[in-house]
């Protein structure tokens, strides 16, 4: 894009439009506490952009022609940011950070809009670098130039340079850090930029947005990003398709020079988690984290394209001996991708996500059934309760999977009053050849193991059954039938005490709890169907 281009991109911006913010505010004291903020200059936009493999260009180019190069870069992200209103907070040979504040001579403020502007023009104006350094002979097999923006309206303390050089500001805070980190989070997913989703609302339509995720913050709060495709002409606008098509290509081949620099340099993980930092999930806007299950954290998320709040069960891939817990992840989804049944938690995808796996999976605001065992439950409640759990393990069991670790915990309550059985971490394929668990490994919850299950040694769906026992046990007494001072010692139990007695009030259902708590596995009911079958009589 030529020079005379820049004034051009200015034009696309009249100060008379309404605000960015105010349209997205609407004029509210929302908006009137951001519009003072904005006159106290403590809110602004700020773009950190940098261009990747710079370095491996200057080593192979010399003399004039490295000035030239150097110049280049100097002009292509510098240019853009003047020409629409940007501070330079520094400045190095291969990256800018910059800052759009609100101005003196604009109505309302737009910095947002300026500075995401600029970001595009900048990609597109190294995007033209790229392919002629690409196409020198002396520049053949280096990895490509590739340029990776990141943008973030927040609070930050911008003050003038003592030294008053010209056109520089001091620009510090979290608002700053935080488009640093957007930066490498652009490099990271291969977006050419990536912008807060402050930043995006404040920019307004004239923007137009690609892929959205959300960005686990260090000290776990959550951030949502989103990507920038390319810039919307305004109504009336004079200026030709071609020149905002152009912006477009130039953003989606920019994302193929990311994507081929990093596979050029070998890198298997990003960045940012390589160094322990953010989370990022494509396609959802994390709300909190609600725990850790084993190997995966879990969090709450609503997807980017709408309806209900999904769980999602996040493996990071860090490490070389993660390959193993990767497996078992993968086998979970497997394992659960081919059940379809109301009693058992339904998966709604699996996928990758910048170094991350994820499942997402249906989420139970009610919480799990260990919340309603504080106390017995109603007999009519249990028998309830257990009758849909015995229905999950039975769809689950027709699929050959044993789930190995049924409990209180894993089973999770619906707003409508039905269960659905849930968590398959430990889950095991009956004709699978396992390598999640060695010889003898014990898999499960102590208070919830069948004797087998505590001895380590093979086992089938009747493993499930001895387990939805003693759940029921303490569905009806509120407590469960075997206590010990050690894990150890409680295996044992499971394995040599007799099947606990329920109360004179229960003791109808005691013929039912023997069958399911048999030590031995041939004398438990054979199946969740035979189970079903045996309460059914019994009404």
């Amino acid at each position: 894009m030529p020079a005379e281009s820049y004034s051009e991109a200015v034009a696309q911006f009249p100060e008379t439009e309404a605000s960015p913010l105010e349209s997205s505010f609407g004029p509210s004291s929302q908006f009137e506490a951001v519009r003072v903020q904005e006159h106290d200059g403590t809110i602004s936009t700020f773009m950190y952009a940098r261009l990747h493999n710079f370095a491996a260009v200057c080593q192979r180019l010399g003399g004039s022609d490295l000035t030239h190069f150097v110049n280049d870069v100097r002009r292509i992200v510098s240019t853009a940011v003047a020409a629409l209103g940007g501070e330079i907070a520094q400045r190095r040979p291969d990256s800018i950070l910059c800052v759009f504040s609100h101005r003196a001579e604009d109505r309302t403020p737009n910095h947002a809009r300026r500075a995401l502007h600029a970001a595009v023009l900048t990609v597109h104006e190294s995007v033209q670098l790229a392919l002629r350094i690409a196409a020198r002979p002396d520049c053949a097999g280096l990895p490509p130039l590739a340029m990776a923006v990141g943008v973030h309206l927040g609070v930050g303390e911008v003050t003038p340079r003592m030294n008053k050089t010209q056109g520089m500001v001091h620009a510090v805070g979290e608002a700053v850090e935080i488009a640093r980190l957007l930066e490498m989070t652009a490099a990271d997913l291969h977006w050419s930029v990536v912008t807060s989703g402050a930043a995006r609302q404040g920019a307004g339509p004239r923007v137009a947005s690609g892929r959205s995720g959300s960005l686990g913050l260090p000290d776990e709060t959550f951030l949502e990003v989103v990507e920038i495709a390319g810039l919307v002409a305004r109504e009336g606008s004079t200026t030709p398709a071609s020149y905002y098509e152009a912006l477009r290509t130039s953003l989606q081949k920019n994302q193929q020079l990311l994507r081929s620099a990093a596979h050029a340099v070998g890198v298997n993980h990003p960045a940012n988690m390589q160094y322990g930092g953010p989370l990022l999930i494509e396609g959802y806007r994390l709300l909190r984290k609600i725990g850790e299950g084993g190997i995966a954290s879990i969090f709450l998320a609503q997807p980017a394209a709408g309806g209900a709040a999904q769980v999602l069960k996040v493996l990071r891939i860090e490490e070389a001996d993660a390959v193993m817990g990767l497996q078992r992840f993968m086998q979970e989804f497997a394992l659960l991708a081919q059940i379809d049944h109301p009693n058992v938690a339904r998966i709604h995808r699996q996928d990758f996500s910048a170094g991350n796996a994820f499942i997402a999976m249906e989420y139970f605001p009610l919480g799990d059934l260990r919340a309603r065992m504080r106390r017995p439950l109603d007999p009519g409640i249990a028998m309830y309760y257990l009758r849909q759990i015995a229905a999950g393990l039975e769809a689950i069991h027709q699929v050959g999977v044993v789930h190995r670790d049924l409990k209180p915990d894993n089973v999770m309550l619906r707003q409508d009053g039905t269960i659905a059985i849930a968590d398959f971490g430990v889950a095991k394929q009956v004709s699978m050849l396992m390598t999640d668990t060695g010889a003898g490994e014990v898999v499960g919850t102590p208070y919830y193991l069948s004797p087998e299950q505590a001895l380590g040694r093979p086992v089938d769906r009747r493993c499930d059954i001895y387990s939805l026992g003693v759940l029921a046990f303490e569905m009806l007494t509120g407590g469960k039938p075997y206590h010990a001072d050690t894990a150890q010692a409680l295996l044992q139990l499971h394995v040599q005490a007799p099947v606990p007695q329920l109360p004179p009030a229960q003791r109808k259902w005691q013929p039912i709890l023997e069958r399911m708590m048999a030590k031995n596995p041939d004398e438990r009911f054979d199946s969740a169907t035979a189970l079903l079958d045996a309460l059914e009589a019994l009404e």
